[in-house]
């Protein structure tokens, strides 16, 4: 869920080799609001946070937002990384302030993410104004970054941190799995379940494990775990065997580039949903989508830009805040068949291959055809559909330029759909008979005659 105020915790140990490396920007800075940090235009006392890599897409470990740029803490920290604290909701702009009150002081590192890219940054020893971080662009990026949308500072341990390696969620209870946690230590657990409310816990440690008894009643929604000025979770969760009493439940996601398919319980057909989609170039969409007979609704995304999360309330209620990802990643813009696209091909028994031999509209030299009148493939960057058609008699004057007056003994077949194989739309036909000719057009303009055979 959104942290609209900074999360400090207390002092832990550290242990980093500082690398000053990182160099000023020279664009200016845009502001910040919504959150008691502050913001401005870049100053020469700015500090860089360049581009470190890609962030992180779907679960990941850590789960939730610390997960996602961890990657760039790992490679400067000598142990694994824990966050100390996290911030997001209402960012914008390419710089980011905090008071001196507000950073911990066990933070090491921090990390700026902008749509899909990550930034790295050095967080000073014992400031004592506030510090400005500003992210710096890179080589490969666009001109105009995308708006700062979450931030997180980590710390370096000197030894192997304690960690949160696994998390159970039921209705009745929170099962939590432990590394480097002493038994009779106590975590300090918040749940915030799907009505509103929150309880907090402080379940102890034995064997590695803590273990946090819930209502029952209500649906779990996000789960915190901390020990030691350390966050070890920070995520949304969802119940194994949701619903929690007879309340409107979410229990099964499915996300796609196209589209997201939600399954819901204990909400009648016909009911709307609220449906927020943050994506990883940093833009939103929000849909209002209607509840099946069967419980599913269908949400179609825009296929080009990669889900990173999903929001879904109803009546007040949150159903489900997760971060995801697209089974079919990654989702790019589908490219589309050249406009009056229209060749016939045939095949020449001289040259032992296909040639084009009508060609109405488009580019013959942007398909790649392997094959005999057996049996062809087209292959072409982009979709596309075919048809064609087969001999009906035993004879071999369809071929080698001669004026063709025997296509009435050629048969036209259902036409073939390209399909996507490694970046490419290919098309494969295949037959007992000989292939007489095969035309390429787009796969909406199907109407009328398929060829002309003159």
């Amino acid at each position: 869920m959104s942290k609209e105020k900074p999360d400090q915790l207390g002092n832990g140990g550290k242990s980093v080799t500082r690398r000053f490396y990182l160099q000023g920007l020279t664009a200016a800075g845009v502001g910040l609001g919504g959150l008691s940090m502050t913001t401005g235009a870049q100053t020469e006392d700015s500090l860089p946070a360049p581009f470190c890599g890609d962030a992180a897409t779907g679960p990941t470990d850590p789960p939730g937002q610390a997960g996602q740029c961890i990657d760039c803490v790992r490679e400067v920290c000598e142990n694994e990384p824990v966050a100390v604290a996290l911030f997001s909701g209402g960012l914008s702009g390419q710089c980011f302030t905090l008071s001196p009150e507000e950073i911990p002081e066990n933070a090491d590192y921090i990390t700026l993410k902008a749509g899909q890219y990550c930034f790295l940054g050095e967080v000073p020893e014992d400031p004592q104004e506030d510090v400005t971080w500003c992210i710096e662009q890179s080589n490969g990026q666009p001109d105009r970054l995308p708006d700062i949308s979450n931030v997180t500072l980590y710390t370096c341990p000197d030894e192997a941190p304690p960690s949160v390696d696994d998390v159970d969620v039921t209705c009745e209870q929170i099962v939590i799995t432990t590394s480097n946690i002493d038994d009779g230590e106590t975590l300090d657990v918040t749940v915030d379940f799907s009505d509103g409310s929150t309880e907090e816990y402080t379940p102890t440690v034995t064997d590695n494990q803590a273990t946090v008894t819930l209502p029952g009643d209500r649906d779990p929604v996000d789960l915190r775990i901390e020990y030691d000025g350390l966050i070890l979770f920070d995520a949304g969760v969802a119940a194994s065997d949701a619903p929690c009493g007879d309340n409107p439940a979410v229990t099964d996601i499915e996300v796609t580039c196209a589209q997201i398919t939600i399954q819901t319980t204990n909400i009648d057909e016909g009911e709307q949903l609220d449906v927020t989609v943050d994506f990883t170039d940093g833009s939103t969409e929000t849909y209002i989508s209607t509840v099946g007979a069967t419980g599913v609704v269908t949400v179609e995304l825009p296929g080009d830009r990669d889900p990173e999360r999903l929001t879904v309330e109803y009546e007040g209620l949150l159903l489900f805040d997760q971060l995801v990802a697209a089974a079919d990643a990654p989702c790019r813009r589908q490219p589309e068949c050249p406009p009056g696209l229209d060749i016939v091909y045939k095949y020449y028994k001289k040259k032992g291959k296909w040639c084009p031999k009508v060609e109405t509209g488009g580019d013959p030299d942007a398909f790649s055809i392997e094959g005999d009148r057996k049996k062809v493939t087209i292959s072409a960057p982009f979709p596309f559909a075919v048809s064609y058609a087969v001999q009906q008699k035993k004879h071999d004057k369809c071929y080698d330029g001669q004026k063709d007056t025997h296509h009435k003994n050629c048969k036209e077949q259902d036409p073939v759909l390209a399909e996507p194989v490694d970046g490419q739309y290919c098309a494969t036909i295949s037959c007992k008979k000989k292939i007489c000719w095969f035309r390429v057009f787009c796969p909406e303009d199907n109407s009328g005659d398929p060829v002309s055979n003159s």
